[in-house]
């Protein structure tokens, strides 16, 4: 695929629960090469945003496309080779050892011969090579989610062209060295010539891995660019409604959030 061309586009994605509009007129593009990340306030809508984007749910109006085609053109298996998605709410399945779990990513690619080389592979890569033999009920929340982005990565592994890789909050219940190895493995996969999307809510691991960012506010698109343009202390102030501060370190950049001062 071209580089400069997207890989999934959302256009005007309006969508509403309820009576409450959830996403109001929400455009943006994955590249594949590029990491997006998506961030805002609790409520802004990303988890909606991730959930029409992989055709999980419909747009009350906008489109996605794959591709070039809109996303609801394709069939299940057919869009589980060219987008995987790690949601929050995947559900540990009893009775499954670690390695079955990750092998459950080929499911759309049919009878794969290669799905226990690339499980193994993926494993060893996410440092869970350990676990491999241990029941999925038995892990830590932490653990499942590494086995989860592991089982999301296999899923589009060996294609013939770059896929799309949705990650919704994938380092939420992770220690800091595992943060950085999953979003490391995920920058990897991006600069390989897929395009990645991830939800996240640590302002520091968007400013290092993200290459562009998306900042929603309630429900909408309030800018979005290269992460150097977007990630500055006076736009994030203003969207967190707290005062976020840059601090340097060396060469190395750190953004903290600070307190408003109180009144009276």
């Amino acid at each position: 695929m071209t580089l400069n061309v997207p890989s999934l586009v959302a256009e005007g994605i309006v969508h509403s629960r309820d009576t409450r509009r959830i996403l109001d007129g929400v455009s943006l593009a994955v590249m594949p090469g590029k990491f997006l990340a998506v961030i805002g306030p609790n409520g802004a809508g990303k988890t909606t945003l991730l959930s029409v984007l992989s055709g999980l749910f419909k747009a009350d109006d906008g489109r996605v496309m794959l591709n070039g085609r809109e996303i609801s053109g394709y069939s299940p298996a057919e869009r589980a080779r060219h987008c995987a998605v790690m949601r929050q709410d995947n559900a540990r399945p009893s009775g499954m050892t670690v390695l079955e779990a990750v092998e459950l990513g080929r499911l759309a690619h049919g009878a794969a011969d290669d799905a226990r080389p690339l499980a193994r592979e993926m494993l060893r890569q996410m440092d869970l090579s350990d676990l491999a033999d241990r029941d999925c009920s038995r892990l830590s929340g932490g653990e499942w989610q590494r086995v989860a982005f592991a089982r999301t990565v296999v899923q589009i592994s060996g294609g013939e062209t770059a896929a799309v890789l949705l990650l919704d909050e994938p380092v939420s219940n992770l220690d800091p060295l595992h943060q950085h190895q999953l979003l490391g493995e995920a920058r990897r996969l991006a600069q390989a010539g897929h395009g990645v999307l991830a939800i996240l809510h640590d302002l520091n691991l968007t400013a290092h891995y993200a290459d562009e960012v998306a900042l929603l506010a309630a429900g909408r698109l309030h800018s979005s660019g290269p992460a150097s343009e977007i990630m500055q202390p006076a736009i994030l102030s203003q969207i967190y409604g707290c005062r976020i501060t840059e601090i340097r370190d060396g060469g190395r950049r750190a953004l903290v959030s600070l307190p408003l001062p109180s009144v009276g």
